[in-house]
Parts: structure tokens; C-alpha cells; sequence
């Protein structure tokens, strides 16, 4: 399923995939549209955002990456031999889907978007991957982000192996760029539940339709700061990495966004390396060919 959205500029790609897949925060996938004749044989690459779980399009079932548990019988007396029909019936009621948030550009996202315009398109999706790694965040007690636009996808994915049980983070800081008041308003939606955890917390840099920054509710999200321009990158970094020094931390540092932000996020984290802050490590999400 395709939907674009006019006012955040936005196609969402949505394809159900089999559970041998096992995706990945921060893994990558090659798509083909197989409906595309023309251009059924060429591969585009895009970012897994999140995983959504069943038919149902509910909050709770659009936590990134992380799956409805399966019900298992507590005791053997309950067990009969119509156990694998009711396990099979009950795995073919719930479907997952991977989405993938895209900015429509020239050529293949320009096409995408123009077919999605009018209504929702259901195209024939054919994915390869995963690819890429997944950096594992789940070591550090202190993590931040810094993306421009799509480059959210990169802290959607990783949000619930962040914040389930065993991780170490105790603070999770997202740093976003974002031009569109209505993309912001989406994920704000959306990710409502998560973003009301007391580990997170989300500045979003609106850089454009800043009047309309009184559109996006915000009441019940405390930890969500929403401003109008750009982030200081150089200072975000140097504060996060004071905040990690001052209680004994180790910081994951992990940009997504323009060549610029990455550029400034990579040089400041090397400025507070030769301050002498130690346990800080960065990590850089970008795909090239």
C-alpha cells in the first residue's frame, strides 16, 4: 500500500512481508514495482522506518520493530490436538508490514507520489535485504540522534530495541530538522505512546510554515520541544556529551540527515574526544552507491 500525503510531502510505502524476513533497526532494503513495466528492474534502496503488527491500524500496533508476543498455553492440561489449527488460525489473523517513509523527489519517488496522489495504490512490491548493520545502541546509557527530514526513520526503527527490557540507555535525546509542520504532527500521532516515555526526549527544529507550529498538539508529550530554524548541532553534542561525562555514562552519537548536519555532528564529536571526554562514540546512517 502506497499513501502520499500533499501537506508533509511524503509517500508512506507499506508491504507486508513473511516472517523469515527478521528486519533490523537501521537496516536498508531494495525495492522493485513489479506494476511499473518500464522500470520493474530497477532497485531503489530506502531505510526501514518501523514495522507495523496486524490489520487494525492502532497505536499499540505501530511500535517500530517490535512484534506482538505470541499467546503460549501455561499448562499442558489446556493443550489438544487441535493446538496447531487454532496456532495456525491465529498467525494468519495477524499480518506485519514494513514501512517506509519517503520524500518524493524526481523519478521514482516522483512516480510514486503521483500514483498515490489521488488515493491509497495498492502496487506489487518485490523487497531485497536486509542490508546494512545494526548499531548497537543498546550498550549505552545516554543516546543521541540528529537527523534532517526522512532521517527519522533511523530513531524509529531503533526505539523499541532501545526501550524494551535488557538495554542499558537510561536517556534517549532526538535532535530533528524537519520542514513540514504536518510531517511533525504524523510521527507525533503516531509514536504518541512512545514518546511519552521518561527516557525520551524529541526537539524538532521546524524549518519551515513556522506559523503553523500552533497546529501540532503537544499538550500530553512534556519531553517533546517543537522551534522554528535550524538546530546548533556543534552544541547539542557538546551537551550531550558533558550530560554522559557528568553521570559516568557512555554516549552513542548517531547522525542521519544532509551532508552538513552529518559534517557538523562528526566534528563536534571529535571535538569532545580531544576535550578529554572518553566513553562517546558516533555513529553515521547514510547510503550511497
Amino acid at each position: 500500500m502506497v499513501t502520499y500525503d500533499a501537506s508533509s510531502n511524503l509517500v508512506r510505502m507499506e508491504v507486508t512481508y513473511q516472517k523469515s524476513l527478521a528486519p533490523k533497526p537501521g537496516t536498508y532494503y531494495y525495492v522493485h514495482v513489479l506494476d511499473d513495466l518500464l522500470y520493474a528492474h530497477q532497485s531503489h534502496p530506502f531505510t526501514l522506518a518501523y514495522v507495523r503488527t496486524d490489520d487494525v491500524y492502532r497505536e499499540e500496533h505501530i511500535q517500530p520493530l517490535l512484534q506482538r508476543p505470541s499467546t503460549r498455553r501455561t499448562s499442558s492440561v489446556d493443550s489438544t490436538d487441535s493446538d496447531p489449527l487454532l496456532a495456525s488460525t491465529t498467525a494468519s489473523s495477524v499480518s506485519s508490514s514494513l514501512v517506509f517513509l519517503i520524500r518524493p523527489y524526481g523519478g521514482f519517488t516522483s512516480r510514486l507520489a503521483q500514483k498515490a496522489s489521488a488515493s491509497a495504490e495498492s502496487l506489487r512490491i518485490l523487497v531485497e535485504g536486509p542490508y546494512g548493520h545494526t548499531a548497537p545502541l543498546r550498550q549505552y546509557s545516554h543516546v543521541l540522534f540528529v537527523v534532517g527530514g526522512t532521517g527519522i526513520a533511523v530513531p524509529l526503527s531503533h526505539f523499541a530495541s532501545i526501550l524494551t527490557g535488557g538495554s542499558a540507555v537510561t536517556s534517549l535525546r532526538i535532535v530533528w530538522a524537519v520542514r513540514e509542520h504536518a510531517f511533525l504532527a504524523s510521527v507525533l500521532n503516531e509514536f504518541r505512546s512512545l514518546l511519552q516515555d521518561e527516557r525520551v526526549c524529541l526537539e524538532a527544529y521546524v524549518t519551515q510554515n513556522e506559523e503553523n507550529l500552533d497546529d501540532v498538539a503537544t499538550e500530553e508529550l512534556k519531553r517533546v520541544k517543537i522551534e522554528a530554524g535550524r538546530p546548533e548541532v556543534q552544541a547539542v553534542v557538546a551537551d550531550a556529551a558533558a550530560e554522559a561525562h557528568v553521570q559516568y555514562g557512555r554516549l552513542a552519537i548517531m547522525a542521519c540527515g544532509p551532508a552538513q548536519m552529518a559534517d557538523q555532528a562528526r566534528q563536534a564529536s571529535v571535538a569532545v574526544l580531544g576535550q578529554g571526554i572518553r566513553g562517546v562514540d558516533y555513529f553515521e546512517e547514510s547510503f550511497k552507491w
